[in-house]
């Protein structure tokens, strides 16, 4: 083809990049008047275009952009919650059905605040919500401003911000009617995606094959299992259940085989315009997620680049990707599919050809060569970034992921084409066992491969500022690829090594005594560090214990990682406190509970101890006096030793300065469980006569405070 027009890698999109993520980071994270620096950026900027110093125009407008789009971007912040009687309308723009209900979100336009999104929590099944649905509904608001409970612990008000989720709402049954539907022709879209999930789950297809193909196609991981997961994440083929660049490749020469008679025809250039057309409406379809975009973005600067006669730039692609995601959805930037996605894509473009053997090209190998050198690439990009998020590394990979290459095509491409037959009530026998069959012999290699003794290492914790050396080390290797000198991977391996023995010295060796109190869970809870076990401390019914073990076992699995705790012990908070005259541990202080219980003198202390490997429950019961916890204020003697804190749960009421003068407490602790209201007057009362005090549902407590 000859080339007619200047080549599109003449456009110098890396410094533009570059402003763009430094916007973003500077919006982000720097706390100044936005507009006042948005005006130097330009006008600086506009200055060196005049003074022709057009680099420096390159990085601070498009900076300006970026702290531009950060503001638009910048969920609405509310001071406080709405009323549970606030009756709000909005659009779902999102669904997902749960095995206690629906979770949705709604973006609500028109309020004075302005337009924001609505977390929404439903636990019917009926109305079942769909994308595009106008509701209306009331229920208990919330703001997304919790911070963590105990160190490690994912922080859901950061991932609540750059989702841009403004409130969280409780809906309660008969709080919530659809109204209509909107006509957005994107969510009818989206809305197909819902009716394509619910004909492979129909077919005939085994259970496990729909599972697979629905998220391999659609990106539906909904009917996962955690065990299912865990496999392919030991396996080192987790990548294959998020859409990407793989899937978006093969839908693409699917539907260029599919056009090829446009080509016969003489209309080649329509082919590639219908082929961009159908890789957007599959992004759409699918949710718009980074990683697609970022395929659909490339593939489409390609196709535009062969309709144009322009040669091709997969670097300036990859640029002008990510460019456009983060002007539209700058927090896109901090989400961990794109940093995996854009990270595997680079390394990908760079070293995949350098990891060739010299001659190879025309090798009957060459194909298997090429998959090796992609998955090889790919890996050592993302690795870092795997260990910093995932705290795990698969270490074969390699076997997995040659059986992916295989799989995909023919699982994409056949569940396309099974996909449409079905949409067209036709559902073939034949293409239906195929499937199957190839579902089950990559089944079968994943199940292997995860099942290896050491399949996988564990445990990586490591500080954010080690990504640096292990980057450099990279960088270090992939000057090797280019100019072959060997001291450069003389300084890779020395690089790689100050990383993991800096990593290793600096990883702290943690003691027994800490102590937490934990605001995450529906009920008074404490959280006590001992040894291989987390003993937790609750007020929560005794039939909840086995949940609340599994919901901790999952919110703090990092801590208990870092800690080597093994087993979870669920106790009853008053029993244990009556036990020892009022008062439990707190590290090295002391806390006195204040509380009313109906027991009578005598009661076991049922102790529940989950094992979190074995999945085991043993019941220890013990006989405890609890007789002096009768009264509706627990154990208040004038004459007992002085405590470091006083905690008040959701059982105890009266007059919270009267329980001050007659506790000797430090501070008052109000548990997150009381009624809102009521802690909150409770805090104002204690505050305002300059008595220590914490609400729990607004600030954490630990004993290393």
């Amino acid at each position: 083809m000859r080339l007619t027009q200047p080549p599109l890698s003449y456009i110098p999109l890396l410094p533009i990049l570059t402003g763009v993520v430094a916007g973003v980071l500077f919006g982000r994270y720097v706390a100044v008047d936005a507009c006042v620096t948005v005006a130097v950026m330009v006008v600086v900027g506009l200055v060196a275009v005049v003074l022709r110093r057009s680099w420096v125009a390159e990085l601070l407008l498009p900076m300006a952009l970026a702290v531009v789009a950060v503001g638009q971007s910048v969920p609405v912040q509310f001071e406080v919650a709405p009323g549970r009687a606030t009756r709000l309308e909005g659009v779902v723009t999102r669904v997902e059905v749960k095995a206690v209900g629906q979770s949705a979100d709604v973006e609500v336009g028109g309020h004075a605040e302005g337009d924001f999104i609505v977390r929404i929590t439903y636990p019917l099944f009926v109305p079942a919500l769909e994308v595009g649905d106008k509701i209306r509904f009331s229920g208990t608001y919330s703001l997304p401003r919790r911070s963590t409970d105990m160190p490690l612990e994912d922080d859901l008000s950061e991932f609540y911000f750059n989702t841009r989720i403004s409130l969280l709402c409780y809906v309660p049954q008969d709080c919530l009617e659809v109204t209509g539907r909107s006509g957005n022709p994107l969510f009818a879209l989206q809305r197909l995606r819902g009716e394509i999930v619910d004909r492979i789950y129909s077919s005939g297809l085994s259970e496990q094959a729909a599972v697979f193909l629905a998220a391999v196609l659609t990106g539906d991981t909904a009917a996962l299992t955690s065990e299912r997961r865990q496999q392919y994440a030991s396996a080192g083929v987790a990548h294959i259940l998020a859409l990407s660049g793989a899937h978006v490749a093969v839908i693409a020469v699917v539907v260029s085989l599919l056009l090829f008679p446009l080509v016969v025809a003489g209309h080649r250039k329509l082919r590639w315009w219908l082929t961009i057309g159908v890789l957007w409406a599959y992004a759409v379809l699918t949710g718009m997620s980074p990683s697609v975009c970022r395929a659909v973005i490339m593939a489409s600067a390609v196709l535009l680049a062969l309709i144009f006669d322009r040669p091709r730039s997969s670097l300036n692609a990859l640029c002008l990707a990510a460019i456009l995601i983060l002007v539209f959805s700058p927090l896109s930037l901090f989400n961990a599919g794109f940093q995996l996605s854009f990270v595997a894509t680079l390394c990908i473009i760079l070293f995949s050809p350098r990891l060739m053997p010299q001659g190879v090209a025309r090798s009957r190998w060459r194909v298997l060569w090429s998959v090796a050198a992609v998955t090889l690439a790919a890996t050592l990009g993302t690795f870092p970034l795997v260990a910093w998020h995932f705290h795990s590394v698969p270490l074969f990979f390699f076997v997995a992921n040659i059986a992916a290459v295989a799989v995909m095509p023919l699982m994409i491409g056949g569940g396309v084409l099974l996909t449409a037959l079905l949409l067209l009530g036709v559902e073939p026998a034949w293409l239906v066992s195929c499937l199957d069959a190839v579902y089950g012999a990559f089944d079968s290699v994943v199940r292997l491969v995860a099942g290896l003794p050491a399949a996988a290492v564990e445990g990586i914790y490591i500080d954010g500022w080690l990504m640096v050396p292990m980057y450099a080390a990279l960088a270090f290797f992939g000057l090797y690829l280019y100019w072959r000198r060997w001291n450069y991977v003389v300084l890779a391996v020395a690089t790689a090594l100050f990383t993991v023995g800096v990593g290793a010295a600096v990883r702290p060796v943690y003691a027994d005594g800490e102590a937490y109190m934990l605001r995450s869970l529906s009920a008074t809870a404490v959280a006590q560090h001992r040894g291989d076990t987390l003993r937790v401390l609750t007020a929560s019914a005794r039939h909840e214990y086995a949940y609340d073990s599994l919901t901790i076992a999952d919110r703090y699995r990092d801590y208990m990682a870092t800690r080597d705790i093994r087993c979870i012990e669920m106790l009853p908070l008053d029993s244990v406190a009556a036990q020892s005259g009022g008062t439990i541990e707190f590290g090295a202080r002391r806390m006195r509970v204040v509380s009313r219980a109906n027991d009578k003198d005598k009661k076991p202390i049922d102790t529940d101890t989950i094992d979190v490997n074995a999945s085991r429950v043993k019941t220890t019961p013990a006989i405890v006096d609890t007789s002096c916890s009768k009264a509706d204020t627990a154990i208040v003697n004038t004459d007992s030793p002085v405590v470091d804190y006083c905690l008040v749960t959701a059982k105890w009421y009266g007059d919270p300065i009267a329980l001050y003068r007659s506790v000797n407490a430090d501070t008052i602790v109000l548990s997150n469980d009381i009624n809102r209201r009521r802690r909150q007057r409770y805090h104002r009362e204690l505050t305002a006569a300059g008595i220590p005090a914490i609400d729990l549902a607004e600030q954490p407590l630990s004993s290393t405070r």
